[in-house]
Parts: C-alpha cells; sequence; structure tokens
C-alpha cells in the first residue's frame, strides 16, 4: 500500500476513537469488567487528546538567552510540515499568533512540508505573507528529497512569493548582529566554509534546519546555532521519546551545548509545529519560540 495512502487512512480513520469512546462510557455502567473498561477508556482518551487536541494548539515560548553579544528579540519556528496532517488553515493561526509578538524577525528553520502531494506550494504558504515582520528560512530534508520528494525549486519559489527570504549559503545584517543560513545536512547543503571567508566583528547567529550540522562550527563561525528537526520527540513519552530523535549528537529541544573539534558551540533547538509520521503529539504542544538575546 502507499504510504501516503497509509497516512491519510491514520490521519482520518482516527475519527472512529469517538464512537468507541461513547460505546466505552456507556459499558461503564456495568459492573462487569469495570477496570478495563475504564483502563481502555483512559487510554483512548489520552490519544483523543494527542491526536485532536494538542497537535492544534498553539504554545507560546519565551526565553531569555545571556551572553549572545546583542540585543535582540528573535521568532523561531521551525517544522511546519504543511501537506497530509497540517494545511494553510493551521498556518494562518501562526501568522495570527506571531503578529502579536514583539521581535525584530521571524527565522524559519526548515521542514516546510510533509508529503504536499501536488498541492500548489504557493497557495498552501499565502498566509506567510501576512507576517509583519521580515522573515528568513532555511529548508529541511523533507523538502529535499530526503526522504522527499525534491520540491526545492517550487517551494523557494514560493517563500519568495510571500517575502520570506531564503538565506542558505549567505548571512544578512540584523542590527548588532549577523544571520547566516546553512542549508539541510541529510541534502549535504551545510557546508559552513561561506562563514569563514567572510568573517565579521559583530555576533553571527547560525539558522539551520538540522541541529547537528553545529558538528562543523566552532564559537569563531557561530555565536549561537537556531534549528529544530528533533520535533523534541513529538510523542515525549519519558525514556521512549529519545529513542526516535534523529541526531547523532544527543539534541532534544531548548539550550544545549555541543564540544566540536573547533570549540564549544551554544545551540537552541525548537520543537516545531507540525508533525510526521503519526498525526500525533504529546506533553509536546506545537510551539513558537521567542528567543530574548542579550549581550
Amino acid at each position: 500500500m502507499d504510504k501516503l495512502l497509509i497516512k491519510q487512512c491514520l490521519f482520518y480513520g482516527s475519527w472512529l476513537v469517538w464512537p468507541f469512546i461513547a460505546w466505552l462510557l456507556w459499558r461503564l455502567r456495568e459492573r462487569r469488567g469495570r477496570w478495563l473498561v475504564a483502563l481502555l477508556l483512559a487510554a483512548c482518551l489520552l490519544f483523543a487528546w494527542a491526536r485532536f487536541v494538542e497537535p492544534q494548539r498553539i504554545h507560546v515560548q519565551e526565553t531569555v538567552l545571556t551572553g549572545t553579544g546583542a540585543h535582540a528579540r528573535l521568532v523561531l519556528v521551525s517544522d511546519l510540515h504543511l501537506g497530509v496532517y497540517k494545511d494553510s488553515t493551521y498556518l494562518q493561526r501562526m501568522v495570527d499568533r506571531i503578529n502579536t509578538l514583539q521581535a525584530d524577525a521571524v527565522v524559519i528553520a526548515g521542514d516546510f512540508t510533509y508529503e504536499p502531494d501536488g498541492q500548489s506550494l504557493d497557495a498552501m504558504f499565502a498566509p506567510l505573507g501576512g507576517l509583519r515582520l521580515p522573515a528568513y528560512a532555511v529548508l529541511g530534508n523533507h523538502d529535499q528529497q530526503a526522504p522527499g520528494p525534491d520540491i526545492d525549486a517550487e517551494l523557494r519559489a514560493a517563500l519568495a512569493t510571500h517575502r520570506v527570504e531564503v538565506i542558505e549559503g549567505k548571512t544578512v545584517r540584523l542590527g548588532g548582529f549577523r544571520l547566516a543560513g546553512l542549508g539541510d545536512r541529510w541534502a549535504n547543503k551545510d557546508d559552513p566554509a561561506f562563514l569563514s571567508v567572510s568573517s565579521s566583528p559583530i555576533p553571527t547567529f547560525v539558522l539551520s534546519h538540522n541541529p547537528d550540522s553545529a558538528i562543523d562550527l566552532g564559537p569563531d563561525l557561530a555565536t549561537l546555532v537556531l534549528a529544530g528537526h528533533t520535533h523534541g520527540g513529538q510523542i515525549r513519552i519519558p525514556w521512549l521519546y529519545r529513542h526516535v530523535i534523529p541526531s547523532r549528537y544527543g539534541f532534544d529541544r531548548g539550550e544545549q551545548f555541543l564540544a566540536t573539534p573547533r570549540g564549544r558551540v551554544r545551540v537552541y533547538t525548537t520543537v516545531g509545529t507540525g508533525e510526521v509520521g503519526l498525526p500525533l503529539r504529546l506533553f509536546n504542544p506545537p510551539t513558537i519560540d521567542v528567543l530574548d538575546l542579550r549581550p
């Protein structure tokens, strides 16, 4: 069976949990097997939360990071994954929420899509055109054929139409710092060589989809790396979630430090807003990170 069809069956078939919950509530009236029924009901209610409630939330998390060498407020989002599980309606809600925040710019750390299956990317990402802040982005593995399909050119064109600047392999000056972009690591597009030939006396914040890209950096090249990709495990069941995070260097979520051959690198990883694999989130809501950067 086609993988996309399987995901669509999971997505729409999961609605059957509601009549099953109703049946379990009816069965609770009976004494026989009540404890088993209650246990099944609790499991179904948890599933319903993870499928229908938590993925639709928009959590805003503000974090103060000192020692960055600059005064700035950045909105960091990642892993939108519009396609089989989420659409432009959810993105519009995100944009509306971002527009209420006080910040200098929005930075998007890749994985815009998740099997869009021939949908118009221009229409899908139209809400981004309503952002009131300048927006900068890099692409992720789901945008560049790992696993694919490769929609790189079409996605870049759609983002440009809606005033989102893709900054892979270059830097932009924003106030008292510069923002640099690395391409996707799984697509072998995260070579940081351009940073070595364009050193800067002001802090450099590196936007990367995969936090593992920090292994090729050092404090001389990156004051701070901003990334996504991990989803924070997405379904955050204690201990188990760590085994599904796609990171070779132990990245999870939030602020971490990585010892690299060039020195110690500071990384902030957002849990993102979309879902892959299963259309579920648990104990780990979609999050917009507001980073209050201070010298």
